[in-house]
C-alpha cells in the first residue's frame, strides 16, 4: 500500500502536467486500440513473470526460505508496477490521453472526470498485476482465497489513497463554478490555496476514518477474551478510542494492525483475524501499545504536515523547474514552437524533475521519518508494557508465520532484525528511549524549519520574482537577436531591467526605444528619472535629464511625468520651478498622494520654505 501511494502520486503528476495536444495519434479510436494492445502485451508479460516465479519456486522450494520467496514476489510486483507507470505515461504523452478525454462534453468543466478516467486506466494495470499474481500469491504464501477476493481486497485497500485527491478536486470544481469573482481570485492565489489545503487536510483526517471503516467493510471486533483483554489494557492506559475493528483485508489473512483518527470520537483500532489468532494476549497488548505510540507521539498529525510541506514547496518547485528549463535555448524552442507536439515534449521533460522530487521527498525524506516513527512506537510499546520481550516476540512471530524476511527492510519500516536489535538495546540502556525521542524531535524541527523557509522562499520570497525576471530577460534577448529592431522587445527589456534596478541596462533599452520612436513619452520620462536619480554617478546627466523630462511632459502632462520634471528641475538647482511643478503634480494625482506630499516637502526645504 505504501509503495502504491508514491505510484499514484506520480501518475497524478504525469497526468496533471501533461499539455493536451493532438500529437502523434490523430484519432481517438486509434488511441484506444493502441492502448488496448499495450495492455494486452502487459498481461502477457505479467503472466510470464509470475509463471516463471512460480516455476522457480516449485523447482527449488525445498532450498528456498519463505523470506526469500516473499522478497522475490514483492520484487516482481514492484517491477511490474513501475512498468505500468511507464505504459501509463506513454498513453498520456504518445497517445494523447488527456487531449482526447477533454474532447468529451463536460470533461473540461469538471476536472474530476478526466482525472478519474486516468486513474481508472492505471488501476486496470494494477488489477492485471493482481490477477496474474494471484496463483503465485496463493502458492507462495499458502493463502487459499478466491481470485476476485484477492483482487477486490487490493483495490479496496488502495483506493482510499485517492479519497483526498477526489474530494479536493470536486471542491475545486464546485468553487470554480459557484463562487464570486472576488472570492475566486483570493482562492486561486498561492496563500489562499495553501490555507484551503491546510483546512481541507485537517478536516479530512478528522472526519474521514468513519468512511474508510465503511469502505473496508470493517466491523466491530467480536467479544472474546482477547478483545476483553485489549479493552481493559486501553482502559488502564487511559487511551480513548471509538471502537476496535476487525480488518478483513484478504479475508483477514494479512497479519497487520493499525490506528486511524486524530479525535477519540473518530479513532479506530484495526486488527486482522490472522494477527489476532497467532498472538498471545501479552503479545497482542504489545502490538496495541505500538499503535497507541503512534497516537501518543502524534505521528498522524506529522503525516498531514509532511503532505502540506510538499504542497507548500511543490508550487514553487514547478515554477523554478519551468524557468530553468525555459532558459535553455533548445527547450525554449520546444515551448515556443508552433507545433503542439513539441510543446508536449517540453511538458513531458518538465514532469521528470517533478516526479524526481516526489520520489526524493516521499521515498527518502518522509520514509526516514516513517521508519523512525515506527521505532519510536516500538520503544513506547516496550516502555508501556514494562519490558521489550512481548514486542520482540510479536515481531518475530509475524515474520515467521507470514514469511517476511527478518533482514529485508522497506522504505517505510526498518527490518524486523533491526527493530528487534534496537529493542534489546533499550533493555540494556533505558535512556535510549529518551535519546531517540529527542533526536527525532531535533530532526523534525530542522526539517520543518527548512520546509517553511524553502516554501516561503520559493513562493513569496525575492527568488521567485528574480528568477522570473532573469528568465524573461533571457527570452527577450534571444528574441532580440532574431528581431533587433522590434521596439516591443526593448520596452519589455526596459521594464524588466528597471524593475531589477539594473539601471545601466535599462538606460540602454530606453535609448533604443527613443531611437526607434523619438516621441515615446514613457521612455523620455523613465530615462530622465534614471539620469536625475541614479546612485551610479556614471549614469547621472542632470542637463539631459531636464531636457528629456520636458519632452515627456510636452507629450503627456500626467502627475508621474510632472514629478520627474520636478525632480530634474530640483537636481539642476531650479527650486522655485520645481516647487510649482510638484504642486501641479500633487493636484493632478489620484493615487499615491503621500509620495507626492513627501516630494513637495523635500523641495520646499530647498526652495526657502515657500
Amino acid at each position: 500500500m505504501f509503495n502504491n501511494i508514491i505510484y499514484i502520486i506520480i501518475v497524478l503528476v504525469i497526468f496533471s502536467i501533461n499539455y493536451p495536444v493532438e500529437g502523434l495519434v490523430r484519432s481517438p479510436i486509434a488511441a484506444v486500440f493502441i492502448l488496448f494492445l499495450l495492455w494486452l502485451n502487459f498481461t502477457i508479460y505479467c503472466r510470464y513473470r509470475f509463471s516463471r516465479l512460480l516455476g522457480l519456486y516449485r523447482a527449488n522450494h525445498t532450498n528456498l526460505a519463505q523470506s526469500q520467496v516473499s522478497i522475490a514476489y514483492q520484487s516482481v510486483v514492484t517491477k511490474l508496477s513501475i512498468l505500468s507507470i511507464v505504459i501509463f505515461a506513454s498513453s498520456v504523452y504518445l497517445l494523447n490521453l488527456k487531449y482526447w478525454l477533454l474532447k468529451i462534453p463536460g470533461f473540461t468543466t469538471f476536472s474530476i472526470l478526466p482525472g478519474a478516467v486516468a486513474i481508472l486506466i492505471f488501476f486496470t494495470f494494477l488489477a492485471t498485476i493482481w490477477h496474474y499474481g494471484y496463483p503465485a500469491y496463493c502458492a507462495l504464501f499458502n493463502a487459499p482465497i478466491k481470485r476476485w477476493t484477492y483482487i477486490g481486497s487490493n483495490i479496496k485497500l488502495n483506493l482510499p489513497i485517492l479519497f483526498p485527491w477526489a474530494i479536493l478536486t470536486i471542491c475545486y470544481d464546485l468553487i470554480s463554478l459557484i463562487t464570486r469573482p472576488s472570492f475566486k481570485k483570493i482562492f486561486e492565489s498561492e496563500i489562499g490555496q495553501f490555507i484551503f489545503l491546510t483546512l481541507f487536510m485537517i478536516l479530512l483526517v478528522l472526519f474521514l476514518p468513519p468512511f474508510i471503516k465503511y469502505w473496508w467493510c470493517c466491523s466491530s471486533l467480536p467479544q472474546t477474551e482477547k478483545k476483553e483483554s485489549i479493552v481493559n489494557f486501553f482502559r488502564k492506559a487511559g487511551f480513548k478510542y471509538r471502537d476496535i475493528l476487525r480488518w478483513p483485508i484478504l479475508e483477514g489473512r494479512m497479519m497487520t494492525a493499525g490506528v486511524m483518527g486524530l479525535l477519540p470520537k473518530f479513532r479506530y483500532i484495526l486488527i486482522t483475524d490472522s494477527l489476532l489468532n497467532i498472538l498471545s494476549e501479552e503479545e497482542l497488548k504489545a502490538v496495541m501499545a505500538h499503535e497507541m505510540g503512534h497516537i501518543k507521539y502524534k505521528h498522524i498529525l506529522f503525516y498531514i504536515l509532511f503532505l502540506l510541506g510538499y504542497m507548500a514547496i511543490s508550487f514553487g518547485l514547478f515554477e523554478v523547474f519551468f524557468y530553468v528549463m525555459v532558459m535553455q535555448p533548445w527547450l525554449f524552442g520546444l515551448l515556443s514552437s508552433q507545433k503542439e507536439l513539441q510543446a508536449g515534449i517540453f511538458y513531458f521533460l518538465l514532469s521528470l524533475p517533478i516526479i524526481l522530487s516526489v520520489i526524493l521527498y516521499f521515498r527518502y525524506i518522509m520514509g526516514f521519518f516513517m521508519r523512525n516513527f515506527e521505532r519510536q512506537a516500538d520503544l513506547y510499546s516496550a516502555k508501556l508494557i514494562g519490558k521489550p520481550e512481548p514486542t520482540i516476540a510479536s515481531l518475530e512471530k509475524i515474520a515467521h508465520v507470514s514469511g517476511l524476511s527478518r533482514h529485508h527492510p522497506s522504505w517505510h519500516h526498518f527490518s524486523i532484525a533491526e527493530r528487534v536489535e534496537f529493542l534489546w538495546r533499550s533493555l540494556q540502556d533505558p535512556q535510549l528511549i529518551k535519546r531517540h525521542s529527542r533526536r527525532l524531535a531535533l530532526f523534525l524541527t530542522v526539517f520543518f524549519v527548512l520546509i517553511v523557509s524553502l516554501g516561503y522562499t520559493l513562493n513569496f520570497g525575492p527568488l521567485k520574482s528574480n528568477l522570473e525576471n532573469i528568465t524573461l530577460t533571457h527570452i527577450l534577448n534571444r528574441q532580440l537577436v532574431e528581431s533587433s529592431e522590434n521596439i516591443d522587445i526593448y520596452r519589455a527589456l526596459a521594464f524588466v531591467y528597471h524593475r531589477r534596478d539594473n539601471l545601466a541596462k535599462a538606460h540602454w533599452a530606453y535609448e533604443n526605444i527613443l531611437r526607434l520612436n523619438p516621441d515615446d513619452g514613457l521612455a523620455f520620462n523613465n530615462l530622465a528619472w534614471i539620469l536625475a536619480t541614479a546612485q551610479d554617478t556614471t549614469l547621472l546627466d542632470y542637463p539631459r535629464a531636464l531636457t528629456l523630462a520636458k519632452r515627456a511632459v510636452g507629450i503627456q502632462r500626467s502627475s508621474t511625468f510632472l514629478d520627474t520634471l520636478a525632480e530634474a528641475l530640483y537636481v539642476n538647482g531650479m527650486y522655485d520651478q520645481a516647487l510649482q511643478t510638484i504642486k501641479e503634480a500633487l493636484e493632478n494625482a489620484s493615487e499615491n498622494r503621500k509620495y507626492f506630499v513627501r516630494q513637495l516637502e523635500k523641495i520646499k526645504k530647498r526652495a526657502g520654505g515657500f
